[in-house]
């Protein structure tokens, strides 16, 4: 199996997202995932481990079973070459399969809350969609890259407590296509 096709798969990918940058058990990843069978943790878990997108942190013996500690191996990320080589079909299936993954995640959100009796809340919550459109050359756009890089590198390896909540935030940018008269070069 090729490097994406292990990591953007509907649930290896929420599996990625759960562990994060903690280290976990399996059990651990099944809280975070109660709506994914544990015999499917377990398999795709396998496939992460096999490809080391994943690796054994710890294990330890609990009440005669030896426990795993999983977390992000070195092959979490895909490389720009594996990205060269994508079709714009094959690109296109796995951009959709990503945002599936986020489509399901921010219901998972929206319909927790509502479980909970209360609204979605975007103030409240900190929660949010939007997207804007703006000119900026390769090194400007290098630049804002750059200072959302270090707004956010901090926060990646804060633990949990002290009032934090796990978040997600996802980017997505791509040029938009214009009609070459229109633009101002």
């Amino acid at each position: 199996m090729n490097q994406l096709d292990l990591i953007i798969h509907p649930v290896r990918i929420r599996i990625i997202e759960a562990i994060g940058n903690e280290a976990l058990t399996t059990q651990e990843i099944a809280d975070r995932l109660p709506d994914v069978p544990k015999s499917s943790i377990y398999r795709h878990l396998k496939q992460l481990l096999e490809g080391e997108v994943v690796r054994v942190w710890d294990t330890r013996l609990v009440k005669g079973i030896q426990e795993k500690t999983y977390r992000i191996g070195h092959a979490a990320k895909i490389s720009p070459d594996a990205l060269a080589s994508l079709t714009a079909s094959e690109h296109i299936n796995y951009f959709t399969t990503y945002l599936m993954t986020l489509l399901r995640s921010f219901g998972n959100y929206a319909q927790a809350r509502e479980s909970q009796g209360q609204p979605v809340d975007f103030v409240k919550d900190k929660t949010g969609y939007t997207e804007v459109t703006f000119y900026a050359s390769d090194e400007e756009f290098d630049k804002m890259q750059m200072m959302i890089n270090q707004a956010i590198m901090p926060l990646l390896t804060q633990p949990a407590g002290n009032g934090r909540v796990r978040r997600k935030m996802a980017v997505i940018t791509h040029p938009l296509l214009e009609n070459k008269e229109n633009t101002h070069e």
